[in-house]
């Protein structure tokens, strides 16, 4: 499906990588837009190095990926022609720790790029509501993250914004994980549960700047690093892993419904947040306040198993929206809660 490559050479005429053993794939990428994917608010922790170009962490390996068009293939730390985030194709690039055993599955299974989403997105617009603030191409796909890694991340996202869940999570595994020299300077490893399980809270509330959510994330790491099973909870019905998510400390309703979404890849869950909620309001409900209840209810009749895929377009539209509207008068770089 890809074309793998020795970029070495190249690189290091660029003056990017000398030692490092780098392994490059071209995917194919369709629609899938890198940008709004991971702007989405579905993870944290990939970092914008340059126009269309993230660096970030894959399990144990430092990945730098860019979107582009084939006649870019010639300088691939070039900034994407123009037209590029639309393009139709994702350079891949392991730039630093290990090197994935089937590098080319492992990149199109995490961003999820096997999955027709231009079909789904075909579906989800035969709701006239949805279909008004709908885009017509489907560039968001749901991440295959770390089922530990989001559990963490969305215990922290609680009641917080966007810059300041990066920064923690950051500190975070600066501290706990697994520093992987790249081109791009240091990047870290989610810290394993078995360590997050040894910190010392005063050094979570404190060093990291987790504030309250030090206890409860000390305590969920010790349970599933203490947990048999935890590799078998991907297998379990949606239901019943709704119910062992609650029982962790520090997720509630919401947090679980994002974890389920990001982190075991429920599609059809349905989180809702401030701007979902005034989505749904004003396409479904436009003369009352819904109940929780109903908006998760409205989703389900209307979006099916993809509702969390259509939770992704509406926050995108509702965000983008009212990032817009504060345009004029902002006063703080600081993004509304996940």
């Amino acid at each position: 499906m890809g074309e793998t490559l020795d970029i070495s050479r190249r690189l290091c005429a660029h003056g990017s990588a000398r030692a490092h053993n780098l392994v490059e794939v071209l995917i194919p990428g369709g629609e899938f837009d890198l940008e709004a994917t991971f702007e989405s608010g579905q993870c944290f922790r990939w970092r914008r190095v340059r126009a269309g170009q993230y660096i970030g962490v894959i399990g144990r390996s430092a990945i730098h990926v860019q979107q582009i068009l084939p006649r870019a293939l010639t300088d691939p730390l070039a900034p994407p022609p123009s037209g590029a985030r639309r393009g139709n194709a994702l350079l891949v690039r392991v730039v630093g720790g290990m090197i994935p055993p089937e590098a080319e599955q492992a990149f199109i299974r995490y961003f999820d790029l096997s999955r027709d989403y231009p079909a789904i997105l075909r579906r989800l617009r035969r709701d006239a509501a949805f279909a008004r603030v709908a885009p017509r191409r489907a560039g968001i796909h749901i991440l295959r993250q770390d089922p530990f890694e989001a559990i963490i991340s969305f215990i922290i996202s609680a009641n917080n914004h966007i810059p300041r869940i990066r920064g923690i999570l950051e500190r975070l595994c600066a501290r706990y994980g697994e520093e992987i020299r790249t081109p791009f300077g240091p990047v870290y490893t989610f810290p394993r549960p078995e360590v997050l399980a040894e910190a010392r809270l005063a050094d979570l509330r404190e060093g990291c700047g987790l504030g309250y959510r030090d206890r409860y994330v000390w305590r969920t790491a010790r349970t599933i690093a203490e947990c048999s099973d935890f590799a078998s909870w991907s297998e379990w019905p949606t239901p019943v892993l709704r119910e062992r998510l609650l029982a962790l400390e520090g997720v509630g309703e919401k947090v679980a419904d994002c974890i389920l979404l990001f982190g075991f890849h429920r599609l059809e869950v349905f989180p809702v947040d401030t701007w979902i909620a005034r989505a749904m309001r004003e396409l479904y409900f436009p003369d009352r306040m819904p109940r929780l209840r109903e908006i998760h209810a409205c989703a389900v009749e209307r979006f099916g198993v993809y509702a969390g895929v259509a939770q992704q377009y509406l926050y995108a539209a509702f965000r983008a929206r009212g990032r817009a509207a504060r345009l004029p008068h902002e006063v703080s770089t600081a993004e509304e809660d996940p």
